[in-house]
């Protein structure tokens, strides 16, 4: 979403300002899931007219397009969602809740259809709380030996025994290992 700059009265300027922030608040109350954000990072987007690309062999600027993709996986994936967003005067926390898979994430459909083990499996989650200025961080961590998974905040650490805790709209930051096929 962006705000367009029309020749109109303050007042109406604030008036568009309102409506996208209650667009803003409404996109926020809903869900979406990781496999929606990969799609979105994957897609082909056109190019403003001010982003032109210079074509080397017609020697002149072109509106292009762009389109980013995944060539190679690592074997550890860190995925930063992005949670802020700059305002008109300050920065917004999008609370969006993202689904995110705890195992089994297969990244198959965004990645050179040569790679193989494309599945990843999630063992840690840094959380946000609060907003751009003040917040407090926590992390839920899977324990690599015995596999259960423990909330870390501040100088406590606890088991987790309701595993769908660990999914919540504070995810800010996950942390995926892949899993090795055996073949």
């Amino acid at each position: 979403v962006y705000k367009r700059q029309f020749p109109t009265s303050k007042n109406q300027t604030v008036l568009i300002d309102k409506r996208l922030n209650e667009y803003r608040k409404q996109k926020q109350k809903t869900s979406i899931t990781l496999e929606d954000c990969l799609k979105l990072y994957t897609t082909k987007e056109q190019l403003g007219p001010n982003d032109k690309w210079y074509c080397p062999a017609c020697k002149s600027e072109k509106q292009a397009t762009k389109k980013l993709d995944v060539w190679k996986l690592p074997d550890i994936l860190v995925v930063h969602l992005k949670r802020f967003q700059r305002s008109r005067y300050q920065y917004d926390k999008n609370s969006a809740l993202v689904k995110f898979p705890l195992t089994g994430l297969d990244l198959a459909p965004f990645v050179n259809p040569k790679e193989t083990d494309t599945k990843f499996d999630l063992f840690a989650v840094s959380n946000h709380m609060g907003h751009m200025g003040m917040g407090h961080y926590t992390a839920y961590c899977q324990n690599k030996d015995n596999k259960r998974w423990y909330k870390f905040d501040d100088s406590s650490v606890l088991p987790i025994n309701e595993l769908d805790k660990i999914v919540s709209s504070n995810a800010y930051v996950l942390f995926y290992r892949r899993t090795k096929s055996l073949s």
